[in-house]
């Protein structure tokens, strides 16, 4: 819980950074240990937790390795103990699943085989999460002698995401050999993986700008009777989205510009206030190229190919069982719902999507859904 507090800390840790830096420029030298400590504070509480996993599983004979492990010195990584099983772990492949398979050894006879089951999942967890911290730490340092700062902030927030998912990997190991029934998000709360992060952030960008284009249409027409409303009501809308958990959920330099925004409209006069306006809602649109973030070009490339499918499976089912074709519809529902922000046109199918949604067994209602579905696909870009 230590470790992961410590890692959530980032993001406001970042934008107070950035906003003081912004506002007292440094030199390279000051940079650098800046964000030195800023990389000592994060991950303070993961080294102490990766000592703790080395700790465990030491051998119980040899007291003295123990004793040395649970003394928590963490200036050699190299010092973890390379194995063939364990070379091919990768965090950054953002799929916790995939940490855990192909270590499971099947049902245990009793509770110690068991737990050395879960010592031997948590021992390649840790050399993994060891490694990759060795490795973005000689990253981070080369990058700061070239002064990448930019470079190092990306690294952050990398080794931020995937770090997370090995920590909760980790407790996932030891809550499904011993406690299967619990839900592991209510052992570690406020997890969020970067693919959920950027989810986060597209959906709730895409919201804003809904919500923000028809006022600043209003804002920019030739009516100056509903110009104040309008103003009014952006400012509305920008103080809410300030306060929001997706607004701390962005980076640090587009957080502070829409904060920065929402500050100019707050104090500007109506004139200056809607050429504001405009230049918020070109930011936002601008904001779309969350869409070529990695994470998010695989997540919908696998999205789209489960609608596909499921749709597919739909169509030939349509005659046969149109109750397995509605599952398979529901099921392309879902998958359209995770794509919500990636595109304005498809959102505006996707929300049209309910009420086409069939409340009978009627065919024709059935079908009509269907239809609309299959234009949601093929909208997408």
């Amino acid at each position: 819980m230590t470790a992961l507090e410590d890692l959530k800390q980032l993001d406001e840790s970042l934008y107070e950074r950035f906003v003081s830096t912004r506002t007292n420029p440094q030199g390279p030298d000051a940079v650098a240990a800046g964000m030195r400590r800023l990389w000592e504070d994060t991950f303070r509480g993961l080294h102490n937790m990766l000592g703790f996993a080395r700790s465990l599983a030491a051998p119980a004979t040899d007291e003295s390795h123990a004793q040395e492990e649970a003394a928590f010195d963490f200036g050699d990584f190299a010092e973890a103990a390379p194995a063939t099983s364990r070379d091919s772990l990768d965090l950054g492949s953002l799929d916790i699943g995939g940490l855990l398979e192909g270590l499971d050894g099947g049902a245990q006879a009793d509770e110690q085989t068991r737990w050395n089951g879960v010592l031997d999942k948590i021992g390649s967890i840790e050399y993994g999460m060891s490694q990759q911290l060795k490795d973005a730490l000689e990253r981070m340092e080369n990058a700061l002698r070239s002064g990448e700062t930019n470079q190092v902030l990306g690294l952050l927030d990398d080794t931020q995401s995937s770090t997370s998912e090995g920590v909760h990997a980790l407790v996932a190991a030891i809550y499904e050999e011993f406690c299967p029934e619990v839900n592991v998000a209510t052992v570690v709360p406020g997890y969020l993986t970067s693919l959920g992060r950027a989810l986060l952030v597209r959906r709730g960008l895409a919201d804003l700008a809904t919500k923000l284009t028809p006022q600043n249409n209003l804002l920019q027409g030739e009516d100056p009777s509903e110009w104040e409303f309008a103003l009014a009501q952006i400012r509305i809308q920008m103080r809410q989205f300030v306060g929001s958990v997706v607004c701390r959920a962005m980076r640090a330099a587009d957080r502070w510009q829409i904060v920065e925004f929402e500050r100019e409209l707050t104090e500007q006069p109506l004139k200056a206030a809607r050429m504001t306006s405009e230049g918020l809602v070109k930011y936002i649109d601008s904001l779309s190229s969350v869409n070529q973030r990695e994470v998010l070009v695989v997540h919908d490339t696998r999205t789209l190919g489960e609608m596909r499918e499921a749709l597919s499976s739909a169509r030939q089912l349509l005659d046969i069982s149109p109750r397995a074709a509605r599952d398979e519809m529901d099921r392309a529902y879902q998958a359209a719902q995770r794509l919500r922000g990636r595109h304005p046109a498809t959102d505006e199918l996707i929300i049209g999507l309910e009420k086409y949604a069939p409340t009978s067994s009627n065919a024709g209602e059935i079908t009509k859904y269907l239809e609309q579905l299959e234009s949601v696909l093929a909208a997408s870009p």
